[in-house]
């Protein structure tokens, strides 16, 4: 019996958890992070590569996510489906990160 309702309050934490994660404003906030990061990474990496070209996408794709986040339609996705978007996210930050971080040098010597 204890178990059960144990179980119970427990579910209803992680159901609470998982609501305040995928609230819009979270998903604005990643989205000018990771447009942040896509601009750094646009001034180190070299001119007219295919890196540079990927970051812009990434930059026109948070801006369609701030204005989806806007719009009361965003409210009514499912949490399941916000927090696959969410994981999309990261995944995103993390290969601007890689991106970043095997960019040539913009020279030979250190500075």
């Amino acid at each position: 019996m204890f178990d059960w309702i144990r179980n119970l309050f427990s579910s209803y934490r992680d159901r609470i958890k998982a609501a305040r994660e995928v609230q819009p404003g979270n998903f604005r906030k990643m989205a000018e992070e990771i447009t942040e990061l896509a601009d750094a990474c646009a001034q180190v990496c070299p001119p007219e590569s295919e890196i540079l070209n990927r970051i812009e996408r990434v930059k026109e794709e948070m801006d369609q996510l701030r204005e989806l986040t806007s719009q009361p339609e965003f409210r009514k996705l499912s949490v399941q489906r916000k927090l696959e978007l969410k994981e999309s996210l990261v995944q995103s930050r993390e290969q601007i990160l890689d991106s970043m971080q095997t960019a040539p040098t913009p020279t030979r010597f250190l500075q």
